[in-house]
């Protein structure tokens, strides 16, 4: 009696760590878009506030240099909200590629899955016919056995 083998092993196992390393890109990717909208989130309120200050001093009767200091300020943050907001598009369409890619990556490898689960169920089946076969040639031996006589 010899053990189950699955002939597509190897396979198996080069789709388990494509589906592994799919992954770990996928959750590195995630939290690279998760710290690209805090910044963006932070540059926003940060825009805001300047946005905020700059309306206060205006009506303070601020020399123009000032006012024109602020103005600069919220445009320069502006600008850096505008470059945080493209990374973030670019980090979250990283993070659907790359759930597209687990995705696959998943299938693929459950593919192979489900094909050595249907092998393993075969191969038991077999196992038990072989087993089923050799109790019943050693049954027929001893009543033949017993049939002739000591």
């Amino acid at each position: 009696m010899r053990g189950f083998r699955f002939r597509l092993q190897k396979v198996l196992e080069l789709r388990e760590q494509t589906e592994k390393e799919s992954a770990l890109r996928l959750v590195e990717a995630r939290m690279e878009a998760a710290a690209a909208l805090r910044a963006l989130e932070s540059l926003e309120e940060a825009r805001r506030a300047g946005a905020e200050q700059a309306g206060r001093v205006a009506d303070g009767g601020v020399p123009a240099g000032e006012l024109q200091r602020l103005a600069l300020l919220v445009h320069q943050l502006d600008l850096h909200v505008a470059v945080a907001s493209e990374a973030a598009r670019d980090a979250d369409a990283r993070v659907d590629d790359l759930a597209a890619e687990f995705e696959d990556a998943f299938t693929q490898r459950r593919v192979i899955d489900r094909l050595r689960e249907k092998h393993l169920e075969l191969w038991k089946v077999e196992e038990n016919q072989r087993d089923r076969a050799t109790m019943d040639e050693f049954a027929i031996v001893r009543h033949a056995r017993r049939a002739e006589g000591p």
